[in-house]
């Protein structure tokens, strides 16, 4: 029997067929690879440029460069920003130039757009392979410009209304309340935003949100008050001091009295503190003891203080509760009221510590001939001047210090020089008191602020060394340059007039000279008009000394050591004999006016 083989398996098939899926397989990867290095080299080709499907506000600027993408947002963005944007508040419309308002930031409008799908590589390469899948929309950054929300908020108050608040007020004794009205406000921020928006997508309207304020203060707040305040004045509330009843407060009285506070989103009712002091003092006045200030007594040299004592006054405070608290709460309406201690103005402490010890400068005027009215307005000055305190560092000015010069204050009529002429003035003296305390001041070494010569030379005042003030005219001011303050003492007689300055010397020591008098200027008839005088008339005044220009110098040392160097130059003018005519006649020559009868 013929044996039968077996048939030999096909593997020259197999390896076909295997080659050729290899074959496949190796094509597929190499087509990958070429995909992959072209989307890496894709990728490596817009590195610097903005991703695939990236656009700001709706203006696409994927892949392009930054500087591209730039020009591109800024000539697409800038004409959507200069439109107007008309703005709906309420009834009232509002024009806002975007422009205007925001500034477009392109440099982080770019660098923002340029960042966009940049967080990983994976984003980054989806970006490339499908812009469109991915697209990423950007806002741009717009500024609001600096002052557009002040201005954008005053042109709202105008389309707006503020909420009013409930008000009291007392009409008599009847308490009136005048009802709140709610406002509107809108947002600014919001808005800004809105109109942001709307510009952007090219809208050119945009409607505000109008929000509804309530007022602070609203009717039934002030209904409650207002409850308090009826209650209040219903009826009289009685005074008491010490258990004793010593008056009563009206309920016309009481209305007149009362205030309603705004504060904290409410009223509080309260009473007028100053008229309710007024009402109170004469009840309690029997019980008040006035404060005594601190003085200075001179002993010799030297100076004591004399001790101030605190006085007594009505505790307004607890008064002002008191007479509340019986007005308002049930009981029988009595204010209890007490007194509260009242310092001194000057306390013995403080007196203590401007440091007067001692006397640091004295001067001395003789009155030269002087009138009855010229003496009494010196000694009245001086009792003006007595006891000033000028404290350290402080100036002092005459006119300041002892005011007008009227009748009313006491003064009486004296002379004056106006114009070389002698004429009546009230408070006639004054300059005597002012070169007086000039000097003073000048041996103290302390700086002269202000000072004007007599028009001519005075024999009974020293040379250069005299000062003239007149109520809204020449002044005299100096300063207290020392470290402790400065008590001025007045002394006279008839014949004399004397200030004296005391403190803590310093250890200053003053030098002076004056010098001798130079540019000697002779009379000469001059001519003036008195409109008090009779009509028609002249008379004529006598001649003086004559004019000349002097100079005083000062050094002033303090312990040994040259602080201050300053001179004094006075002009004194002639004495000239003055022709006064009175109404009617017209003088031959260049003339002036007296302000009254000489």
């Amino acid at each position: 029997m013929a044996e039968i083989a077996a048939p030999r398996p096909r593997r020259a098939t197999r390896r076909r067929r295997g080659s050729r899926a290899g074959t496949i397989a190796l094509v597929a990867s190499l087509l990958l690879l070429v995909a992959g290095a072209a989307l890496l080299v894709r990728a490596y080709t817009i590195r610097d440029a903005v991703l695939p499907g990236v656009s700001v506000a709706g203006v696409d600027v994927g892949g392009l460069s930054r500087d591209d993408a730039r020009a591109k947002l800024q000539a697409e963005l800038a004409p959507l920003l200069a439109k107007p944007v008309r703005v709906s508040v309420g009834e009232t419309e509002l024009v806002v130039r975007p422009a205007k308002a925001f500034a477009l930031d392109l440099a982080a409008t770019e660098e923002r757009a340029y960042q966009a799908g940049r967080g990983s590589l994976t984003s980054r390469l989806g970006a490339v392979v499908a812009p469109f899948a991915l697209a990423t929309e950007v806002e741009p950054v717009l500024d609001v410009l600096p002052g557009e929300r002040s201005r954008i908020q005053e042109q709202l108050r105008a389309a707006t209304a503020r909420p009013v608040n409930a008000h009291l007020s007392m009409d008599g004794k009847e308490v009136v309340v005048r009802p709140d009205a709610a406002g509107t406000a809108v947002e600014v921020d919001a808005l800004l935003g809105s109109v942001r928006a709307a510009a952007l997508a090219g809208s050119r309207e945009v409607t505000a949100e109008v929000a509804e304020v309530a007022p602070p203060v609203t009717t039934e707040e002030a209904e409650a008050i207002a409850a308090d305040a009826r209650k209040l004045v219903s009826a009289p509330v009685g005074i008491e001091q010490r258990k004793e009843r010593v008056g009563t407060l009206s309920p016309a009285r009481l209305a007149a009295l009362v205030r309603f506070r705004p504060g904290g989103g409410t009223y509080t009712l309260a009473l007028e503190p100053e008229g309710l002091r007024e009402a109170l003092l004469p009840m309690v006045k029997t019980t008040l003891r006035e404060p005594v200030d601190a003085s200075f007594r001179i002993v010799g040299k030297r100076v004591k203080v004399v001790g101030s004592k605190p006085g007594t006054t009505l505790d307004a405070q607890k008064a002002q509760q008191a007479v509340l608290t019986a007005g308002l709460e049930p009981g029988r309406r009595t204010a209890t009221v007490g007194l509260t201690a009242l310092a001194a103005d000057l306390t013995t402490k403080e007196a203590k510590a401007l440091g007067i010890r001692e006397k640091v400068s004295s001067f001395t005027t003789d009155m030269g001939a002087s009138s009855a009215n010229r003496i009494w307005n010196v000694h009245l000055l001086g009792d003006y001047l007595d006891g000033t305190l000028v404290r350290a560092g402080e100036t002092f000015s005459y006119n300041k210090e002892i005011g007008p010069r009227t009748v009313e204050r006491g003064f009486r009529e004296g002379q004056m020089i106006w114009g070389g002429v002698l004429i009546p003035s009230i408070g006639g003296g004054v300059c005597q008191t002012a070169t007086t305390i000039f000097n003073a001041a000048f041996e103290a070494g302390l700086p002269i602020l202000q000072r004007s010569n007599h028009a001519f030379y005075i024999s009974h005042y020293p040379t250069g060394r005299d000062a003239t003030v007149s109520w809204g005219g020449p002044e005299f001011v100096f300063k207290n340059d020392l470290k402790r303050a400065i008590l001025i003492k007045v002394s006279y007689t008839s014949s004399t007039f004397t200030v004296t300055f005391y403190g803590t010397k310093q250890g200053r020591k003053v030098e002076s000279r004056t010098t001798s008098p130079t540019n000697y200027t002779q009379p000469e008839l001059q001519y003036a008009v008195d409109p008090g005088a009779p009509p028609n008339s002249v008379r004529r005044t006598a001649a003086g000394g004559p004019g000349f220009d002097v100079t005083v110098f000062r050094e002033v040392f303090e312990r040994g050591k040259l602080i201050r160097e300053d001179s004094f130059f006075t002009r004194y003018k002639p004495e000239n004999p003055t022709a006064i005519y009175g109404p009617g006649r017209t003088p031959p020559g260049d003339y002036f006016y007296l302000p009254s009868s000489a």
